[in-house]
């Protein structure tokens, strides 16, 4: 059976499962902890398990693999047993018109009967099963971005709080330098709006965690409220990585790939098209639907060449960024080390009174910037590092 018959039969399961609309399941009763409503550790679990969309899928594929073959066969024989008795009678009795009409009905039939006992139907079942889980892992792959993004924009959101917080130490000083005649209304007026814009951007801020916060609670299957507590992502202690091999890593990701596999399909449709045209028509007087399958033929090869060479491009791109991910984030704990020196020394300074304290509070300021970015930095590894683990283990490249 050709791809076209392979992709009927995925319609139904994929169309209708992604086009769902997100509802959430009711949720479920836990007790109260002090510890994160969602870790990283348990993500990919909780979405298979509460995704409305995931359990669709699931379904769709215990359909699949619920069939008997085997009496699936033994009930078209029958059927076709029954329309050749049925035909035969018909034509005993004079009534041939009637005869010819189970005729379509018949070579239909008799087509699903062959593609059985050539295991044809079977194989376009197993790839519509393995489209689907691909669809799920489509699902997962969603759910860990959307969980990394809102990880990074809840540390903008403290480092927007923390600034703010300087802000305000800045408008302090700044108004009793007004009122000492060192400064304008307007310096000060300035800086206010200032405040004001950063306070606008940080509840913009808020919303947006807010919005992708309920579509992560849709996903594991709870109500939509956008009040979720995250754990924070694993450390580099806690993670299982080695170095990757890039010719086997690489290899394993386009045999992985739904994608390619999909390609080489339409590549063995456009293939099969062109010996049917080749046979029909090649010297005859419709030669040019001959050449129009020719260059059908040569059209296909080439899109299956370039899907490939996209893939491996898109592949070796991520491979690079890791070392360039990895020496950024080593680069910052080294300026965070740093930053530690430098307020211990000024913390022991203003204990002997030879700075500030408004001096301290910016070497701790400093810190906590140079914090916030090892820890971006780390995001930023940690996702590049998860990437590349999706497209080994299941060929998505995001």
């Amino acid at each position: 059976m050709k791809q076209k018959h392979m992709q009927g039969l995925c319609a139904l399961f994929l169309c209708g499962a992604l086009l769902t609309p997100a509802l959430a399941a009711e949720p479920a009763e836990t007790e109260e902890t002090d510890g994160p409503d969602l870790t990283w550790e348990e993500l990919d679990e909780r979405i298979l398990a509460g995704s409305l969309n995931v359990r669709i899928l699931d379904e769709n594929i215990g359909s699949i693999e619920a069939i008997d073959y085997e009496m699936m066969e033994e009930q078209l024989r029958q059927q076709l047993n029954q329309i050749a008795d049925a035909q035969w009678f018909l034509i005993q009795t004079g009534n041939s018109a009637s005869a010819s009409s189970l005729d379509e009905t018949y070579s239909s039939l008799r087509e699903v009967f062959d593609d059985i006992r050539d295991g044809d139907l079977q194989k376009d079942y197993a790839d519509a099963v393995r489209q689907i889980e691909d669809g799920i892992h489509q699902v997962l792959a969603a759910g860990e971005s959307l969980y990394i993004n809102l990880v990074s924009m809840e540390a903008s959101l403290e480092d927007g709080n923390r600034g703010l917080a300087a802000l305000d130490r800045s408008l302090e000083e700044l108004r009793l330098r007004r009122d000492l005649g060192q400064v304008s209304d307007q310096q000060v007026a300035a800086l206010e709006q200032t405040r004001a814009d950063t306070v606008s951007q940080l509840r913009t801020l808020e919303t947006t965690i807010a919005t992708y916060k309920s579509q992560l609670q849709v996903l594991i299957g709870e109500e939509p409220t956008g009040e979720l507590t995250l754990g924070p992502l694993p450390e580099e202690a806690a993670l299982e990585w080695t170095e990757p091999d890039y010719e086997a890593d690489l290899a394993a990701a386009k045999e992985a790939s739904w994608t390619l596999y999909n390609a080489s399909l339409t590549l063995e449709d456009a293939e099969e098209t062109w010996k049917d045209a080749r046979r029909d028509y090649y010297g005859s007087y419709y030669r040019y639907q001959h050449d129009m399958a020719e260059h059908t033929w040569n059209a296909a090869q080439t899109t299956y060449e370039s899907a490939v060479q996209d893939f491996e491009t898109s592949f070796r791109t991520l491979y690079d960024s890791l070392a360039d991910y990895e020496q950024v984030w080593e680069n910052k704990q080294a300026a965070l080390d740093y930053q530690q020196t430098v307020l211990n020394t000024t913390r022991t300074q203003y204990e002997r009174g030879m700075v500030s304290h408004s001096a301290l509070l910016t070497a701790e300021d400093d810190l906590a910037a140079a914090q916030s970015e090892a820890e971006s930095a780390w995001r930023d590894l940690f996702n590049a590092r998860n990437n590349y683990r999706l497209a080994v283990d299941y060929g998505i490249l995001a």
